[in-house]
C-alpha cells in the first residue's frame, strides 16, 4: 500500500481529474463555453455529486445558471494534477507491447516526456523508436540517473520485472506504470499504477457470456 502526502490526491481522484480534462478538451474542440456539473457527470460516466466532490480539490466556481466555464475549469484541472512542468519518463521494453504503448504515448501525454527507451534484446538495440534510441539495460541505472527520470513504464517479461523495478527504485524513479502480469514488492514511497492486460481480457470475456441482470458496472 501506498503511503500518501497529506495533500495528495486519491488515485481515484487523479484518475477522474483526468477524464473531466478529457472531456472538457473535446467539448472546447466542438465550441461548447460552460458546462454544468450534471453534464460533465454524464460525459464522464460518473455522478453528479461525485463531480462536484471532486472538484472542491481543484478548486472551481460555477453558477446555477451557466454552471462552470469550460476553459477555466480546465486550466484549474491542469494546475490542479500538476502538468506546469513534464515529468521524465522512461520505457523498459521495446517489444510489440513497449512499442504499441510507445506509438499511444507519443500521440496522447503532452505531461510525459519520454527520455529513453531500454530493451535487452540486442537486435533491437541501436535501433530508433519513435525518434528515440534503444538503450541496452546493461548500463540502466546509471543513465537513469544521468537522464533524472522520475516515471517508468514496464512492459518487460514477468521472470524480469521484480528485478527491473527495484534497479528503476534505486535509480530514483518513484511512480511505475506496471504492464506486467507480476504485483511488484517495492517500497511504500513508490506509486505502482497496475495495468495487467491479461486480467482485462479475462474480464471481458467472462462477461461476453454471464448474466447481465445484476448491474456488473455498480
Amino acid at each position: 500500500m501506498v503511503v500518501l502526502p497529506k495533500k495528495a490526491l486519491r488515485p481515484r481522484t487523479v484518475g477522474r481529474l483526468s477524464i473531466y480534462r478529457r472531456v472538457l478538451n473535446q467539448l472546447l474542440e466542438n465550441g461548447s463555453v460552460h458546462i454544468f456539473s450534471r453534464d460533465l457527470a454524464t460525459l464522464a460516466g460518473v455522478s453528479a455529486s461525485q463531480v462536484r466532490q471532486d472538484l472542491m480539490n481543484v478548486p472551481a466556481c460555477g453558477t446555477p445558471q451557466h454552471g462552470y466555464s469550460a476553459i477555466e475549469l480546465l486550466l484549474s484541472v491542469n494546475r490542479c494534477l500538476g502538468t506546469t512542468t513534464r515529468a521524465s519518463t522512461v520505457l523498459l521494453g521495446a517489444g510489440h507491447l513497449g512499442q504499441a504503448i510507445l506509438a499511444h504515448f507519443q500521440a496522447t501525454q503532452p505531461d510525459l516526456e519520454m527520455k529513453a527507451v531500454f530493451e535487452v534484446d540486442p537486435a533491437l538495440v541501436g535501433q530508433r523508436l519513435h525518434n528515440i534510441t534503444i538503450l541496452p539495460l546493461t548500463d540502466l541505472e546509471y543513465q537513469l540517473r544521468l537522464i533524472k527520470a522520475k516515471v517508468a513504464i514496464l512492459a518487460v517479461p514477468s521472470n524480469v520485472a521484480q528485478i527491473l523495478a527495484e534497479q528503476l527504485v534505486n535509480a530514483g524513479i518513484c511512480s511505475i506504470l506496471n504492464f506486467t502480469p507480476i504485483r511488484l514488492q517495492l517500497p511504500q514511497h513508490v506509486y505502482v499504477e497496475d495495468n495487467d492486460i491479461q486480467t482485462s481480457l479475462e474480464r471481458v470475456a467472462y462477461y461476453a457470456t454471464a448474466p447481465m441482470n445484476q448491474g456488473v458496472n455498480a
